[in-house]
């Protein structure tokens, strides 16, 4: 697929790039960058499996209600959240921090072709050939926030980079959540401080939308009784008890991924609420 380029002042140029102190003279492009609602889903590389299948369910509820996801196309909740939007057959930017001849990390080379063939877009501001760097990363992540109507943070450290992303996001007047984890929990650190800071709590795509105004019932998901297969397995072992995903995974006799994804599949149908310490349970009158 071809790569061109947007030049500043032209059309075709993301206006909201223009409130960053140095906007990127251009940018080369390959897919097609929509003018649409994007919202901004980032976090740990070495995310966890709860974190990933996180990120990839609010990306999928994002992208059922039209939002492009928007990511810097790393290993963990980056690569989860475009996997996310893919599979439920909306809209994906990948950011990178390298020229577009590059494919890094070279093991997601079929996750961008398939980025760019789905008719999302693959963006950077460095020339093709470009390779990555250790500054090109933050400098890329300046750009991820200023493309979008709000950042979400899903889990990362005390020092992952995802924190830069919200950093730049506040400096610019876009709105910051994050997805609170279990206290203590390593992966916790950087959500737990930034919801300290004013971010607002995102437990679900439905938060995401409200923030930005869309709304919530964009990502309803079939009546109750349509739960079936896993999802249905994981709803039949839940009570009103909090439990925690490898009992309920026991119970299903399911393994943990799959768990995880039904756990928050019925999450956002609005069929399961999680509690503190990563807990689940059904909710009242389901």
């Amino acid at each position: 697929m071809e790569v061109f380029t947007l030049r500043r002042g032209e059309p075709g140029y993301p206006t909201p790039l223009e409130r960053l102190p140095e906007p990127p003279a251009r940018l080369r492009v390959r897919g097609r960058l929509l003018e649409a609602r994007r919202v901004a889903l980032v976090g740990a590389r070495l995310a966890d499996e709860y974190g990933e299948a996180l990120a990839g369910a609010i990306a999928a509820g994002l992208a059922r209600a039209g939002v492009s996801v928007v990511s810097g196309g790393a290993q963990g909740v980056d690569a989860a959240a475009h996997r996310g939007a893919l599979e439920a057959g909306g809209h994906t930017v990948a950011v990178m921090g390298c020229g577009l001849a590059h494919a890094y990390p070279a093991g997601h080379r079929d996750l961008f072709e398939r980025i760019a063939a789905s008719g999302g877009a693959l963006v950077s501001e460095y020339d093709d050939g470009f390779p990555p760097d250790r500054w090109t990363f933050p400098d890329r992540n300046r750009i991820v926030a200023a493309l979008c109507q709000a950042v979400v943070v899903v889990r990362a450290g005390e020092r992952s980079g995802a924190l830069i992303t919200a950093e730049w996001a506040r400096r610019l007047g876009v709105p910051v959540l994050a997805v609170p984890g279990e206290v203590g929990h390593p992966l916790s650190a950087g959500p737990l401080s930034l919801l300290r800071s004013g971010a607002r709590v995102a437990t679900g795509a439905g938060d995401v939308l409200r923030e930005i105004g869309l709304v919530a019932a964009a990502v309803s998901s079939p009546e109750p009784a349509a739960a079936e297969g896993e999802a249905g397995a994981v709803l039949r072992a839940l009570g009103r008890r909090a439990r925690h995903p490898d009992e309920v995974a026991r119970e299903a006799g399911l393994a943990a991924g799959a768990t995880l994804s039904a756990l928050l599949s019925l999450e956002l149908q609005g069929l399961v609420e999680q509690r503190p310490g990563q807990l689940f349970r059904r909710r009242e009158g389901r």
